[in-house]
C-alpha cells in the first residue's frame, strides 16, 4: 500500500475541520450561557502556592470546574473580565476583541474557602508569561480547552512540502513485527546504545510498568556525556516532566543543560533550574537536552535545525506524519511507545476513517513497526505488576511479560481480593443501555470503602470509558464517603486520561452499553494494567458472550478463574497453546435468542445489507408482521447502483419487492428522528439514523434485521433486539 500526499492532506484537513466544527459549536454560544451551564467559570486570583499551583477564589453559587479537567485561562482587558459585562457576546467574540493573553490550565483540586460564599480552585499548567500578568484580585475567565490546531496545521504544512520523504512517500509493506525481548539490566542499556550508534533508527516497545522513562533517561545521560544535542518530544508535557525529574538527569538540570518549551509555573517550582526555551524556537546545543511537545516540535521540521539525536516518547500516540517529522528533527531517531496501549485521539468519525482507509495514518507507530525493518526491542520486565498480573496482561504481548515487582502479594487481608494480586472479576446483572448502573456503582463504592478501612492511604483509581459514567461516579463517591471533595488518593477518570498512571488498586467499570468501546484492545489493556496489586473489573455476567478481540477474551477467562484455564508461556505468532484443567460452564454466559413476542406487533426494521444479500427478504418475513424501511436505507440502495461489484439485478429485485410492499401497505418508509439518539452518537451517520427509527418504536418490540456487527452492537446497547440474516433464516 502507498499513500500519496493528497491522502495525508485530506486526512489532516478533515481532522482540522472536525475539531474546528466541534469547537465552534461551543465558542459561538453566548458566554453568559456557557457560564450558567458550567462550561465557563470566573475566578479571582489569590496567589501561587509552593507547588506552583495558581489559586483562585470562585463563588459557591457558580458551577464548579470538574477536578482533573482541562481549561483555557483567559486574561481580559477590563471591564470584560467581569461576566456582567459580557451581554450578548459569544465566547469567541470576547476572545477576539478583548483577550490580552491566555494559557492552558488544569484543575487539580477544589477546597473550601474561609468565606462561606466562595470556594478555592487550584490550577496548574499556567504558563510563566501568563502568571506574570496575575496580581492579587485579578479576575480570570476559564473556558473550553483550545483544540490542538497548531499541531495539525504543522503536520499539514509538512505534507505539503515537495521534498521526497523516506516515510510519507514509501511503500508500506505489512509484515509480522517481532521485536527482540530484553531484560531490565545495565547490559540491556548498553545493548540499546550500541545498536543506536551502529544505525540511525531504533524502536523500543515498552509494555505497562517496564520502565520506559527510566531507560530513556539513561540513554539521554550517555548521549549528553558524549556532547550530543538531544531532543525529547512527546504528546504531553507531563511525559516530558516525568523524564526531567529522573534522578540521573538531576546534575544536568542543575548545570543548566536541560531546557523546555512552554514552561509553566508549576514546572518551574518542581524543577527550579529547568531552563525555558525562549519563544519556543528550535535551538540545538551540543551537550544539552531540549524537551518539547509534539505541539511545538512539529513546527521545527527543517534540515537546518536538526539535533544529533531525537527521542520520541509516547510514539504510540503520534500520527504517521508526526513519525515522519522526526526524521527532519534529528540525524538519529529513537521511537519509544507501545502500540498495545492507547492510539492517537482524533475526532473524525470512525466510519470516515475506515471508508478512506486512513487507519495507517492515524496509528502512526503501528504503521512504522509493521512496515519498516528498523531494529526493535521489547522491554519484557515489568516493575509494576505482580506475577499473576503480568501473566494476565502478558496475553497482549505474546506471553513475554515477566514480573520483577517488589509487590508480589497484597498487603491487606480482604476476602474478595486474591493474595497474589492481579485481576478480579465482579460479574453483575447490569441493565442494558445504562452507562451509570446503580448496582455497579454501589458495589464499587462498597469495595473501595473496605480497602480504605484497612489501608487509608492506598491509592485507588476508578475508571470507565464514558464521561457520563465518570461524572455519576464522582458524585456518588463524594456523597458515599461523606466528603466535600474526593481525597487525593482517589482518582475517578476516563481511561484515556490515565495512560502512564501507576496506583495500588484499580476498578474498571464496563457498563452494559456499547461494550465494544470498553473492550477495545488498547483501551482495555491500559485500564487493566495500572494497578500494582489488583484490578477489579465490574461488568455484566454475560460479558463473555460479547464480540471482542481474542486477547481480551483470554485475559477475561484467566481473570474469571485462574484454575480453569492456563496459557503456555511460549507461543508462536500464529497460535496459542491452551490447557483446559476443568470444564468451563459457559451456559451462564449464553444469551437467549431473540423471540417473537405474542400480542405485540414485532415490527421488523431492515438494514441495507439485508436487501443486498437477500432481495426477497420482505416476502420471507411475510404480511403477518409490519415492516419498516428507514429512508436512509432507500438512499443507500440508490447509491449502490453506481458502485462497482454490486449485482444490479439484485438491487432491481429488492426495489420491486419494496414497491409491492408499500403498495399493499404492509410495509412503509419512515424518516429518522436523530433527537432520540444518546449523546455521543453521530447524528449524520447512516447507521445511527437507522437506529433512531428503531428507537421511535421502542415500546413495540422492534427487531432490527442487520448483518452489520457495529450496528447490531449499538442496537443491543440501546436495548433493541438485533438479529442477522442467518439467524432469521434459521427460525
Amino acid at each position: 500500500m502507498r499513500y500519496n500526499r493528497k491522502q495525508y492532506q485530506d486526512f489532516l484537513a478533515t481532522e482540522i475541520e472536525t475539531q474546528v466544527r466541534g469547537y465552534e459549536q461551543i465558542i459561538n454560544t453566548k458566554a453568559v450561557v456557557l457560564k450558567n451551564r458550567g462550561d465557563v467559570f470566573v475566578g479571582m486570583f489569590i496567589k501561587i502556592n509552593e507547588q506552583g499551583f495558581a489559586i483562585f477564589k470562585v463563588r459557591q453559587s457558580d458551577k464548579m470546574p470538574r477536578k482533573n479537567s482541562f481549561w483555557t485561562a483567559v486574561y481580559y482587558i477590563d471591564p470584560m473580565s467581569r461576566f456582567r459585562q459580557w451581554g450578548d457576546f459569544s465566547w469567541l467574540e470576547l476572545r477576539e476583541k478583548y483577550q490580552k493573553d491566555f494559557s492552558d490550565a488544569y484543575c487539580c483540586w477544589l477546597s473550601k474557602s474561609e468565606d462561606d460564599d466562595f470556594c478555592l480552585v487550584g490550577l496548574k499548567n499556567i504558563s510563566v508569561e501568563f502568571a506574570q500578568l496575575l496580581t492579587p484580585n485579578t479576575i480570570v475567565a476559564f473556558g473550553p480547552n483550545d483544540p490542538p490546531l497548531l499541531y495539525l496545521k504543522n503536520l499539514l504544512r509538512y505534507t505539503e512540502s515537495t521534498c521526497v520523504d523516506p516515510l510519507l512517500d514509501a511503500e508500506l509493506h505489512t509484515h509480522m513485527w517481532t521485536p527482540t525481548p530484553i531484560e531490565a539490566s545495565e547490559d540491556s542499556n548498553k545493548l540499546l546504545l550500541n545498536h543506536l550508534n551502529a544505525s540511525c533508527h531504533l524502536i523500543i516497545q515498552g509494555p505497562p510498568g517496564t520502565g520506559k522513562t527510566y531507560r530513556m533517561a539513561h540513554i539521554v545521560r550517555c548521549l549528553l556525556d558524549e556532547g550530543k544535542s538531544v531532543l525529547v518530544t512527546a504528546l504531553t508535557n507531563q511525559a516530558l516532566m516525568e523524564l526531567a525529574a529522573k534522578e540521573v538527569l538531576e546534575g544536568y538540570i542543575k548545570g543548566g543543560r536541560v531546557s523546555k518549551t512552554s514552561l509553566t509555573i508549576d514546572e518551574t517550582r518542581q524543577l527550579p533550574n529547568l531552563k525555558k526555551v525562549n519563544e519556543n524556537k528550535c535551538n540545538p546545543i551540543k551537550g544539552e537536552l531540549t524537551l518539547a511537545s509534539f505541539y511545538v516540535s512539529s513546527g521545527w521540521a527543517s534540515v537546518e535545525s536538526a539535533f544529533d539525536y531525537v527521542i520520541m516518547d509516547e510514539a504510540s500516540q503520534a500520527l504517521y506524519p508526526m513519525i515522519a517529522v522526526s526524521f527532519k528533527l534529528g540525524k538519529k531517531v529513537v521511537w519509544i511507545g507501545d502500540q498495545k496501549q492507547l492510539s492517537p485521539i482524533i475526532l473524525t468519525n470512525e466510519d470516515i476513517i475506515n471508508g478512506n482507509n486512513w487507519n495507517s495514518i492515524v496509528n502512526g507507530f503501528n504503521t512504522l513497526c509493521n512496515s519498516s525493518d528498523y531494529k526493535s526491542f521489547l522491554l519484557k520486565d515489568t516493575f509494576r505488576l505482580t506475577k499473576r498480573g503480568a501473566e494476565c496482561t502478558g496475553v497482549f504481548y505474546d506471553n513475554l511479560l515477566n514480573s520483577v515487582s517488589e509487590y508480589q502479594t497484597i498487603p491487606v487481608n480482604i476476602s474478595w481480593l486474591k493474595s497474589d494480586g492481579g485481576p478480579v472479576m465482579e460479574y453483575l446483572s447490569l441493565p442494558l443501555g445504562e452507562k451509570s448502573p446503580e448496582i455497579a456503582i454501589s458495589v464499587i463504592l462498597s469495595k473501595v470503602k473496605s480497602i480504605l478501612a484497612v489501608s487509608p492511604k492506598a491509592s485507588i483509581t476508578v475508571l470507565c470509558k464514558f464521561k457520563d459514567s465518570i461524572r455519576t461516579l464522582q458524585k456518588a463517591f463524594v456523597l458515599g464517603l461523606s466528603v466535600k471533595n474526593l481525597p487525593d488518593n482517589i482518582k475517578i477518570e476516563t481511561v484515556d486520561r490515565v495512560q502512564g498512571l501507576t496506583i495500588d488498586y484499580c476498578f474498571f467499570l464496563i457498563p452494559n452499553v456499547s461494550t465494544r468501546y470498553s473492550l477495545q484492545t488498547e483501551l482495555f489493556n491500559v485500564a487493566t494494567s495500572r494497578a500494582r496489586y489488583c484490578t477489579v473489573i465490574v461488568a455484566d455476567k454475560l460479558l463473555l458472550k460479547e464480540n471482542m478481540n481474542e486477547d481480551v477474551r483470554k485475559y477475561l477467562l484467566k481473570a474469571s478463574d485462574n484454575s480453569f484455564v492456563s496459557f503456555a508461556k511460549t507461543v508462536s505468532s500464529s497460535s496459542i497453546t491452551l490447557t483446559v484443567k476443568d470444564k468451563i460452564d459457559l451456559s451462564k454466559f449464553e444469551r437467549k435468542r431473540p423471540k417473537l413476542v405474542d400480542g405485540k406487533e414485532n415490527i421488523y426494521i431492515i438494514d441495507t445489507n439485508i436487501f443486498v444479500d437477500c432481495p426477497d427478504i420482505i416476502n420471507r418475513i411475510g404480511k403477518k408482521y409490519r415492516i419498516i424501511i428507514p429512508s436512509t436505507v432507500l438512499e443507500e440502495l440508490d447509491k449502490l447502483k453506481i458502485k462497482e461489484g454490486i449485482d444490479k439485478a439484485i438491487l432491481s429485485k429488492a426495489a420491486k419487492n419494496i414497491s409491492v410492499a408499500f403498495t399493499q401497505k404492509y410495509s412503509c418508509m419512515e424518516d429518522a428522528n436523530v433527537s432520540l439518539l444518546p449523546n455521543g452518537f453521530d447524528r449524520k451517520n447512516p447507521d445511527c439514523k437507522i437506529l433512531s427509527v428503531a428507537l421511535k418504536h421502542s415500546e413495540e418490540n422492534p427487531i432490527l434485521l442487520t448483518s452489520d456487527n457495529m450496528l447490531a452492537t449499538r442496537a443491543k446497547g440501546l436495548g433493541i433486539t438485533a438479529i442477522t440474516l442467518k439467524e432469521f433464516l434459521r427460525r
